[in-house]
């Protein structure tokens, strides 16, 4: 019909939600343009074939970005590991450094919660539940380990 369509993407998708961008650092300076405008004003201005509006994108953002050269120097400052602006930056409320440090007792524990959890997952999983339990009281004495329903009440807090 020679008609033009406009479809949302993920940031009008997950409006009143929460979005999850991964390789946040790869993203091109376009789609950087329109994610600023979106932390910032909570909508998508959008002016292609004859169609001008602007969408609705009132979401947390959640993103996961690598650093520059492959490992996060701690000699340097986020921004300068991390190849995103200033402006973008200042947008999130947390920043959040994950290092992958070597530990074999800790990469044997990482391992063991990642199979667990998929066979848990599986339907046949069920004889997993007494290491499961096990393994999760475990993670509940470490204090360090942010656990997913605390999560959830900080994405709440930080809508409102």
């Amino acid at each position: 019909t020679k008609e033009w369509t406009l479809e949302g993407g993920a940031l009008v998708l997950a409006d009143k939600g929460v979005c999850l961008i991964d390789e946040f650092d790869k993203m091109n300076d376009q789609d950087r343009v329109s994610i600023h405008e979106a932390m910032e004003q909570q909508s998508i201005s959008i002016s292609k074939a004859g169609i001008v509006t602007q969408l609705q994108a009132r979401c947390s953002i959640i993103a996961a970005a690598n650093p520059v050269d492959g490992r996060y120097d701690p000699a340097r400052t986020f921004a300068d590991n991390i190849n995103l602006s200033d402006p973008i930056l200042s947008r999130f409320d947390v920043l959040c450094v994950v290092r992958d440090i070597v530990d074999p007792v800790q990469d044997q524990r990482l391992a063991e919660f990642v199979v667990g959890s998929h066979a848990r997952s599986h339907p046949d999983g069920e004889q997993e539940d007494e290491q499961a339990a096990a393994g999760q009281q475990q993670q509940q004495q470490d204090p360090d380990i942010l656990d997913q329903d605390m999560l959830r009440k900080y994405i709440t807090y930080a809508k409102q």
